[in-house]
């Protein structure tokens, strides 16, 4: 009987010290997410290769609704308000594949590949992107995708998503850890981003929060830095080039989807620099009739032709609704898409 008893005294302990622990630990996680907020710090999505195949599953999803890709980089991922899309395209299922600083003919690529793929892809890219040389920039996220997408990251993606959407604590920068470590070191707090993405991948700059003299000096420096360690092939390079571009387009086609090309805005010095290292005339206005595909340049959009572009090459949240709504009239005039 003492044994018996001792036995349920123990369990009881026990329990209670677990309660408590619990207690403490639910306790230092509210603390510590309560006083992240009162500096001015909020929850947020974070982009990675398991948000991006979670979206890269979309394509192939089962429903009534065609497929539209969007392929590209940070000038579209931050640009489009897929909220207006899914309203004003209500027979399209929109999906965001574009990754932020790659060029995106690796995954042009996956679709032709992809025997499941039917739909539109709306392809993002300007003259030097479509130069060979960049043609697997995003393959890691294609070969992520293949290779080591499994149903338990799924739904460990999944579990992130409501969490980090949730927490302010559920970036890894304002763990236990990292944080003794700033405060041993002196350091400042983790920077507090100007861009916040969605679950759905695209994403909002708040120009409000961003020098952009200096953003805008940096894409120009950074630009001229890359034409000068990469510079622009000859036109009959780039021609040639585009003949591996042409069998995926016609790959696609063939299941009777479409790819539109569309060179999105960019302003100032750095559009200055781009036209006259890829003159127009010479590189993108031969694309079409060469890959035969349709190609749309912002320069043919009149209700872009004023678009506010803050570092002269991204817009502020603030006017995504203008330019979304700008862009899907432009497809639906050419009768590349159907509202």
């Amino acid at each position: 009987m003492r044994s018996s008893t001792s036995s349920s005294s123990s369990i009881r302990h026990w329990g209670v010290a677990c309660f408590f622990c619990a207690l403490v630990a639910v306790a230092v996680c509210v603390g510590t997410e309560l006083h992240w907020r009162s500096l001015g710090y909020e929850p947020g999505i974070i982009d990675s290769k398991l948000l991006w195949a979670e979206q890269r599953d979309q394509v192939d999803a089962r429903g009534s609704r065609t497929p539209l890709v969007i392929l590209g980089a940070s000038r579209i991922e931050f640009s489009v308000d897929m909220d207006v899309l899914e309203d004003a395209l209500p027979g399209y299922r929109p999906v965001m594949l574009a990754i932020n600083g790659h060029y995106p003919l690796a995954v042009l690529r996956d679709l032709a590949e992809d025997e499941d793929f039917n739909g539109v892809v709306l392809c993002d890219i300007d003259a030097r992107g479509l130069s060979a040389h960049y043609f697997d920039m995003q393959q890691p996220y294609v070969d992520y995708h293949r290779k080591q997408w499994t149903p338990s990251w799924r739904v460990h993606r999944r579990a992130l998503d409501l969490w980090q959407s949730t927490a302010v604590i559920a970036n890894p920068d304002f763990g236990l850890l990292p944080t003794l470590l700033r405060w041993s070191g002196g350091r400042a707090d983790p920077w507090k981003s100007h861009i916040r993405f969605h679950r759905d991948r695209s994403a909002d700059i708040d120009f409000q929060r961003v020098d952009t003299a200096a953003a805008t000096q940096a894409f120009v420096d950074g630009f001229k830095r890359r034409l000068q360690s990469d510079p622009p092939p000859s036109p009959e390079q780039w021609l040639a080039g585009l003949a591996e571009v042409g069998k995926w387009v016609a790959q696609i086609k063939g299941r009777g989807g479409e790819v539109v090309f569309y060179d999105t805005p960019t302003s100032g010095k750095l559009r200055e620099y781009a036209d006259e290292a890829f003159p127009p005339s010479l590189y993108w206005d031969r694309l079409s009739a060469t890959i035969h595909a349709p190609a749309l340049r912002y320069t043919e959009i009149s209700a872009l032709e004023n678009i506010p572009l803050a570092d002269g090459s991204h817009l502020d949240f603030r006017n995504k609704h203008e330019y979304t709504h700008a862009l899907i009239d432009a497809l639906v005039d050419r009768g590349w898409v159907q509202r």
